[in-house]
């Protein structure tokens, strides 16, 4: 029988995950750091549809849920 190990999902922030946010994009203004999260989210979700490592595809799944976390964040402010 087999047993399966659920991991607990890794919250990291998306500055720790993306360089530009992080160093550029977290500079600007509210809305447009809102509009570049969702852009990462839209090319991260089409990349996603394609044909992609399995590796690529967590990264890309980070990348989403973080990119999520931080329009929640950033519309909270």
């Amino acid at each position: 029988m087999f047993k399966f190990i659920r991991l607990k999902s890794r919250e990291v922030s998306l500055c720790h995950l993306d360089r530009l946010f992080g160093q550029t994009i977290s500079k600007l203004p509210v809305k447009e750091q809102i509009a570049y999260c969702q852009r990462l989210i839209e090319r991260s979700e089409y990349q996603l549809s394609q044909h992609c490592p399995k590796k690529d595809s967590e990264q890309l799944k980070d990348l989403i849920s973080a990119a999520t976390m931080e329009i929640q964040r950033l519309d909270s402010i």
